[in-house]
């Protein structure tokens, strides 16, 4: 995925603005949230990291942050096909992204996990918090 990735979230729509051209590789990120709304033809992705933006926004320096989630918003979702689920599928995510903003998104491998297409894909909700380092 590196490349559409980075590009996907280097965008100043995305997360360009707080990390530049280099917004952390999928590896630094945990996918640790999934939701299929069937109603609005959506899958919400909950990403979370341990890179933390350079450009932090200002409500957010001085307080010691060492962690940052984001969650993307992929809409009109066609072609979604469940094949199983666990900690193995989340830790693998692949997403290639076309001519006109599709995205085609697989979560584990298309033999057990999660994939579709989305028509868009949307940033929604950042924060940063300070984690514990102890697991």
């Amino acid at each position: 995925m590196g490349a559409d990735w980075q590009r996907l979230l280097a965008a100043p729509e995305y997360l360009g603005e707080l990390y530049g051209t280099n917004p952390p590789p999928q590896d630094a990120c945990n996918l640790f949230y999934v939701h299929i709304d069937e109603r609005d033809n959506s899958v919400t992705l909950g990403l979370g990291t341990r890179e933390f933006p350079v450009n932090p926004r200002p409500e957010w320096q001085d307080k010691g942050f060492n962690a940052f989630e984001f969650y993307l918003v992929c809409t009109d979702v066609t072609d979604l096909r469940v094949t199983g689920w666990g900690a193995a599928e989340a830790r693998r995510i692949h997403l290639t992204v076309g001519n006109g903003g599709t995205c085609d998104v697989v979560l584990g491998s298309e033999h057990s996990g999660i994939t579709f297409r989305a028509s868009a894909t949307h940033l929604r909700r950042l924060r940063a918090y300070l984690a514990s380092d102890s697991p």
